[in-house]
């Protein structure tokens, strides 16, 4: 039974003795469990919505009731839902449900035709701004991206895109003004405006903190779009197998949605939110309200949404053109400062703090130097606040210095690795050969997650990154190391390896049927992996055609 007391939801437990009705017994799997004994099992019995047994089909009939409804999952390999350790729920589902999409590579023209034929038009106007994206700066040659084009067809009507790292941004010149942006406005720190050649003058582009100004001017979105854009985002994310995931860029608008969402039994996903903490683009309000938030946190969270957690961004993005990573000088093997966004003693103090007081913090690191800053601050934290603080996070771990690695494991730090790209073509830029390195990082002890950055992918699929972890010559895992950093491992970054990650006896029924065994088919066949089914807590939250456990009523 559930029960709702000041926005949050509580479970009240039957009266001892009492038998309870609702039951599913599955029979006829192959039952991955990823438990720690690499246990597998051929039945389980789920118990309003938690797993009472498990194991041979013999027993774990016998422990079912009469009632119980059996359901013959027909052969097909059953295994616990995805963690996603890296996602943007809100923003995402505003990006993909609200605003303005370009097709991709657009030019000039081709922006423009698209913004004019947007069939979201009037829902991606705020008090008649038009937001949209994502524009590739690189379509164009160097020096020729500028606003011009947009303010011939919208010279009265805010306009604002941003790039395909989402950290940059283009703006026309209603949206500049708007911002008092002109000739005489300074680059703000961690950002820059771009200058048209030979003049200070804007040419538009944004890069970082420099779009702050003009989101600050920007109207926030009616409270329905935001509800549309969450609850659309986690029936994506569950239909492609995720039953928890990490929010990673909580804001005060999100957190009032998810608050909503769970209060109303509408959100079948556990979360744990990161609050942004000093990024006002992505956390969409001022430093000082973020600041507010991360102290008035516990009043967010909910029976599926824990907000022990922070995010904060070290550097940009190393992608071109812009590269606002921080890098390591190869001569001189020293951290790279002219991209840092925090430096070594406020991450320190900062986290210090956090972690007294039970808190996890979450840290981008574009470049290889802002991951030593990352490592030196949780270092320094260990010898303040003892080793036994929560498991903070290196969050894109794509990009380690060889130095570095072997510092996560006597850390306690996790190596998140996001996005979810590697199995994807790159341009030569990415330097994707260097990146992501699998093997190296587990053999090091490295507790290792993986993420869709979903916001920078273009839906959150697993199953394609899974191929690719398996399949990246020196640097591929084993399928059992793959699926431990989707599942169980995902379960201990947040602290709720004791209820879901695993299937076992006492822990949430929370698990995917695949339409493959993933053991028993080529690795180029991985990718392809459909989920028939999502169960979360014993409720069947997505059902494709063909799945063996029918859509919940």
């Amino acid at each position: 039974m559930i029960s709702l007391a000041n926005g949050v939801v509580t479970r009240l437990l039957l009266d001892k003795g009492v038998r309870r009705m609702t039951e599913q017994l599955y029979v006829g799997g192959r039952i991955v469990t990823m438990a720690e004994d690499g246990a597998e099992a051929t039945a389980m019995l789920v118990r309003d919505g938690e797993i009472v047994a498990i194991g041979a089909e013999s027993p774990v009939r016998a422990a079912a009731a009469a009632g119980a409804t059996v359901i013959d999952l027909g052969g097909r390999m059953v295994m616990p839902g995805l963690h996603d350790a890296h996602t943007h729920l809100l923003l995402v589902g505003l990006k993909l449900q609200t605003e303005c999409r370009l097709r991709v590579d657009a030019s000039a023209d081709e922006i423009v035709e698209d913004l004019c034929t947007c069939e979201r038009c009037e829902a991606g106007k705020l008090s008649n701004w038009v937001i949209g994206g994502e524009y590739n700066p690189l379509v164009f040659p160097p020096g020729t991206l500028d606003r011009a084009f947009l303010d011939e067809k919208f010279p009265d009507t805010p306009v604002y895109l941003y790039d395909f790292t989402i950290h940059n941004a283009l703006a026309n010149s209603a949206a500049l003004a708007l911002a008092g942006i002109d000739a005489d406005t300074e680059d703000p720190f961690g950002g820059r405006y771009v200058r048209r050649a030979g003049s200070r003058e804007p040419t538009g582009e944004l890069v970082e903190r420099a779009t702050w100004a003009v989101r600050r001017v920007m109207p926030p979105y009616p409270d329905h779009l935001y509800r549309n854009a969450v609850t659309w985002a986690v029936g994506m994310a569950n239909s492609f197998g995720i039953t928890s995931a990490q929010e990673a860029s909580a804001s005060p608008a999100e957190l009032r949605v998810l608050n909503a969402l769970d209060g109303d039994g509408e959100l079948p996903i556990h979360l744990a939110a990161h609050i942004v903490w000093r990024e006002e683009d992505w956390g969409d309000a001022t430093g000082d309200e973020l600041d507010r938030l991360i102290a008035d946190r516990g009043n967010y969270a909910s029976h599926h949404v824990r907000t022990d957690f922070v995010k904060c961004w070290m550097d940009g993005a190393p992608i071109p053109p812009h590269f606002t990573g921080a890098g390591i000088d190869p001569e001189t093997n020293e951290i790279d400062t002219s991209n840092l966004l925090i430096s070594q003693e406020d991450l320190t103090e900062q986290l210090a703090k956090l972690d007294r007081e039970g808190v996890t913090m979450k840290i981008h690191c574009g470049g290889m130097g802002s991951v030593r800053v990352a490592l030196n601050a949780v270092e320094e934290v260990r010898r303040r606040n003892g080793p036994d603080g929560p498991r903070h996070e290196v969050a894109h771990a794509g990009f380690v210095h060889p130095d570095d690695q072997p510092r996560f494991g006597p850390a306690r730090m996790t190596a998140e690795m996001s996005p979810a790209v590697w199995h994807l073509p790159m341009p030569p830029e990415a330097k994707q050969d260097a990146a992501f390195q699998f093997r190296t990082m587990t053999d090091l002890g490295a507790h290792m997650t993986i993420g869709t950055d979903w916001i920078f992918t273009p839906e959150p699929n697993l199953f394609p990154p899974l191929q690719g972890m398996l399949q990246r010559g020196a640097e591929s895992v084993d399928l059992d190391v793959a699926l431990r950093a989707l599942t169980i491992d995902g379960a201990k970054a947040v602290g709720l390896e004791s209820r879901i990650g695993s299937l076992e006896v006492g822990k949430s029924a929370d698990f995917i049927v695949l339409d493959r065994d993933l053991y028993a088919i080529p690795v180029d066949e991985v990718g392809n992996t459909v989920v028939l089914n999502t169960v979360f807590e014993g409720r069947v939250v997505h059902a494709a055609p063909g799945a063996p456990i029918g859509a919940a009523s």
